[in-house]
């Protein structure tokens, strides 16, 4: 014997269990998340809500991410978008799937970058996302990547970024009014830092000249200021760009982000100034507020006295304030629940990975028991074959023939309910899987077995089927009283109720039945296999190894029985309908 060729199978079989279970299960996006943009507009604002709690993890996860972005859009409701952050926080944790965690970091960036969190851990979580972003989504993430380079002064490298990305939002026909606002910042930042250079290297030769007592010079670098002056104009124009663009931004966050940067240019005209605080008010951004109003001592121009104005300041400012530190709060909740859920997943994943080693385990234990039970079988038929006749040759041959691929197909399901962590029904159908294994075993070296046995074993074997991926298929056993104790050649009714399984079950969910049935007319048993068609599948039934070997079955017992005339097959394979008639002895002669 052959045992490497034998083991083969059952080394694929194992090494693919092992990998199924490591295998991420590809998500798609819910189909209702196409309704959201209608739902909004007529002013549905609990259908979100309602599919937060939906028992699925995938719809939770998808409209948790959307309450947070409807949220974050919004200057004054980043607590609300920090709330259902936590709510799904365990889900994305769990499914594991890049897209969702990289569009939950972007949000989480946005929202710690606005409230003037730690810089660092912004920057952690925007490269966070950009790293798991799919698609075009990556442009979006670099976008606001740039932001964030720019408050860690890296100039060059927003100016560099910013000419790459905005290429692409033209591309796109995207609104670019914010990345230049952006990008006039870099340039702004490059001429104040040139400034301070210029203002520490004077005082550095006026401190050289004092004790050289020589006279300073009236110019330390005209070429140098002119290159501030350059950098300047060039911040104040791309500016003015972003401006001219600005009614186009849908969001007020990002309206907001330009106006702020606009004012710390200095770059608003009389009626823009006066514009971008009605908008300040408008979406109570006390932060843009005060931006406005800070150092005035004329506030004519927003149509106000002194007192008026300055009354009004300190209104924003304490507003302001009082906001920050109540979303500091949430902040700092939302990051205390945040460790006691990394502290219950890293508890859980400890016990899955126990329990799958466990599964796994169970399994490759399982496949070792009946290899060797199937190897010792095969071992015996091998023998036999020096030893029995013709009759016993073939029947080991079918047996060898069938088995393997009943028990490939049986593994593959017992794989799938593993993969997809469904423990309870794995061992359940293990226990079915067993009893029916013993069942062919027990009459493993019979070439022959009374009627009422086969029909028990093919009803042990439909319970496997019920329980893996065939429960909407009807089956239906009859058998009278005169053909229960007939003997017939073992084994020979499986490959035609997997067939019909093969056909019959997967042509439809709806409608789909087999029917087994035996009765005895004088002196030929009939037993009948029937089912409801393949239906539209394009391969027709009959083709197969199963069949062909009962065939094969019936052929050669009718070659050696001395009423030949007794035994047939035939086969009906229809759309709506298939059957194969088995006709032989009421007694095997």
């Amino acid at each position: 014997m052959n045992w490497g060729l034998s083991l083969k199978p059952i080394v694929i079989t194992v090494v693919s269990i092992v990998l199924f279970s490591c295998q991420q299960e590809e998500v798609r996006e819910p189909s209702w998340l196409s309704q959201v943009d209608f739902r909004e507009e007529i002013g549905d604002s609990q259908f979100l809500k309602e599919k937060l709690n939906s028992p699925n993890a995938i719809d939770r996860a998808f409209a948790g991410l959307k309450l947070v972005s409807s949220k974050v859009k919004e200057d004054t409701e980043y607590g609300e978008g920090l709330r259902y952050l936590g709510a799904i926080e365990r889900d994305l944790e769990l499914l594991e799937v890049d897209s969702l965690i990289a569009e939950a970091n972007y949000l989480k960036a946005q929202i710690y970058w606005s409230l003037g969190l730690d810089k660092r851990s912004v920057l952690e979580f925007s490269q966070i996302a950009i790293d798991k972003a799919v698609n075009g989504r990556k442009f979006v993430y670099l976008g606001n990547h740039s932001t964030y380079l720019l408050e860690l002064g890296k100039y060059h490298e927003v100016i560099d970024l910013q000419s790459q990305l905005q290429e692409v939002y033209l591309a796109n026909g995207n609104n670019i009014s914010e990345a230049r606002a952006v990008e006039a910042f870099a340039y702004f930042g490059l001429a104040r830092d040139m400034e301070l250079k210029a203002s520490d290297l004077e005082l550095e030769l006026k401190a050289s000249d004092l004790e050289t007592d020589r006279d300073i010079p009236q110019n330390i670098d005209e070429s140098y200021a002119d290159r501030i002056q350059v950098k300047m104009d060039t911040a104040l124009s791309i500016m003015r760009s972003s401006l001219n663009s600005i009614d186009g931004i849908p969001d007020v966050i990002d309206k907001e982000h330009v106006y702020l940067k606009a004012v710390a240019l200095d770059a608003l005209s009389r009626e823009e100034r006066y514009q971008c605080l009605q908008f300040a008010k408008e979406n109570n951004l006390y932060k843009l507020e005060v931006a406005l109003r800070d150092g005035k001592a004329d506030f004519s121009e927003f149509g106000e006295s002194r007192e008026e104005g300055l009354l009004r300041f300190n209104e924003a400012l304490a507003k302001g304030l009082e906001r920050e530190r109540e979303l500091k709060q949430q902040i700092a909740s939302y990051e205390a629940r945040r460790a006691q859920i990394d502290q219950e997943l890293a508890a859980e994943r400890a016990a899955l990975r126990q329990n799958s080693y466990l599964t796994v385990l169970f399994a490759a234990l399982l496949i070792l028991l009946i290899s060797v039970i199937f190897f010792r079988a095969q071992n015996s038929a091998n023998q036999a074959k020096l030893e029995k006749q013709d009759s016993s040759i073939l029947l080991a041959n079918y047996k060898n023939r069938i088995r393997p691929h009943f028990l490939f197909n049986q593994l593959n399901n017992v794989n799938g309910f593993i993969s997809q962590e469904k423990w309870d029904e794995a061992q359940e159908y293990i226990g079915l899987l067993s009893v029916h294994l013993r069942s062919i075993l027990e009459n493993s070296e019979e070439d022959k077995t009374v009627v009422q046995l086969e029909f028990d074993r093919i009803k042990n074997y439909v319970a496997l089927q019920q329980k893996s991926s065939f429960a909407h298929v009807d089956f239906k056993c009859e058998l009278d009283i005169k053909s229960a104790n007939i003997k017939i050649p073992s084994g020979l009714l499986q490959p035609l109720i997997e067939n019909s399984y093969k056909y019959a079950g997967n042509a439809s969910e709806k409608n789909s039945w087999i029917k087994l049935t035996g009765k005895t007319l004088g002196d030929a048993l009939t037993i009948t296999v029937e089912d409801s068609g393949y239906g539209f599948l394009e391969r027709v039934p009959g083709t197969g190894s199963g069949l062909s070997l009962v065939k094969e079955r019936i052929e050669f017992n009718q070659s050696k029985s001395r009423r030949p005339d007794l035994w047939g097959i035939e086969t009906d394979f229809g759309k709506r309908k298939s059957t194969v008639k088995l006709t032989m002895p009421s007694k095997l002669v």
